[in-house]
C-alpha cells in the first residue's frame, strides 16, 4: 500500500521501494526457494485470505513480494500481483473478472496477443467482446450491453501508439457501473499515473519500459482501493497460472 501521509518522489519509489533488508544487503537477493515455513502466524494469514503469505512460490515468494511493492509505491496503487509473463498477466485478471456470458468493450488496436485472446480464446468460454475505437469514448459507452462488467483500453497502443482519452473513458466506465482496465506498459509510471485519473486496474509488461532490458518477464497488476478482495486475482489456487 502507498503511503499517502508521506509520500516520496518517483525515483526514491523506483530504487528503494520494496527493498527487502536483509543482512544489511543493499540490493534483494534472489530467493531460489519453492516452499517456506509454515508458521501459526503465516498459516491464520493464509486461512484468512491474505493477499501475499509466504507458503508457497506458485503463490508468492520474497522476490515477486518485492516487484509488488516496488510497483505499488510507483503507481500509487494499493496492492499488486506478479506474473511472468504480459499475457499470463492480463488472462489471469480477466478470467478472475469475467464469467461465461459476460461481455467487455476493447479496441481492435490494441496488442496483437490480447486481441487474440479476445477474439479467438474467449469466445470458447462464452465471453463476447465489442470492438469500438479507443480514442473516442463515446464508442466505447454506445457497445455497453446489459451483461458488459469491463472495459479495457491501453494508454498507448501497441505498436501503433494511438493514445486514449483516460479520464473520459473513467467517466464512461463509472456512469455505467463498470470496471476499467488499462494496460499502461508504453506509458509506464514515469509517464502515466492511471489510478489517478479513475482506472480500476492497471497492467504492465515489464520488457518494455520498466524492465528495458528484454531480460524481466515480471509483469503486474495493479488495484485500486476500491476493488474488493473477493475479486482477487484467483490463480493463486489455480496451476494453470502463467
Amino acid at each position: 500500500m502507498t503511503d499517502k501521509q508521506h509520500p516520496s518522489r518517483f525515483a526514491t519509489n523506483a530504487v528503494h521501494s520494496g527493498t527487502q533488508h536483509i543482512g544489511d544487503a543493499v540490493n534483494t537477493p534472489i530467493f531460489q526457494s519453492s516452499t517456506y515455513k509454515l508458521t501459526d502466524e503465516r498459516y491464520a494469514g493464509w486461512a484468512a485470505g491474505a493477499q501475499h503469505t509466504l507458503l508457497y512460490a506458485r503463490l508468492s515468494t520474497v522476490n515477486s513480494d518485492a516487484v509488488a511493492q516496488k510497483l505499488i509505491a510507483l503507481e500509487g496503487g494499493e496492492d499488486a500481483e506478479t506474473f511472468s509473463s504480459g499475457m499470463g498477466a492480463i488472462s489471469a485478471t480477466l478470467m478472475a473478472l469475467l464469467n461465461q456470458g459476460d461481455h467487455m468493450v476493447a479496441s481492435a488496436d490494441i496488442y496483437g496477443g490480447t486481441y487474440g485472446l479476445l477474439t479467438e480464446e474467449f469466445p470458447r468460454f462464452g465471453i463476447s467482446t465489442t470492438m469500438a475505437d479507443m480514442r473516442d469514448p463515446a464508442s466505447y459507452e454506445a457497445a455497453i450491453q446489459d451483461n458488459t462488467k469491463l472495459l479495457y483500453i491501453e494508454t498507448l497502443t501497441n505498436p501503433v501508439l494511438k493514445v486514449c482519452d483516460i479520464e473520459a473513458m473513467a467517466d464512461v466506465a463509472k456512469r455505467h457501473n463498470l470496471l476499467l482496465l488499462i494496460d499502461n506498459t508504453f506509458a509506464s509510471p514515469w509517464g502515466c499515473k492511471p489510478l489517478d485519473m479513475g482506472v480500476d486496474l492497471v497492467l504492465h509488461s515489464t520488457t518494455k519500459y520498466l524492465g528495458g532490458h528484454s531480460g524481466e518477464h515480471e509483469t503486474s497488476v495493479h488495484r485500486d482501493a476500491d476493488q474488493p478482495r473477493a475479486q482477487g486475482l484467483r490463480h493463486r489456487g489455480d496451476g494453470r497460472r502463467c
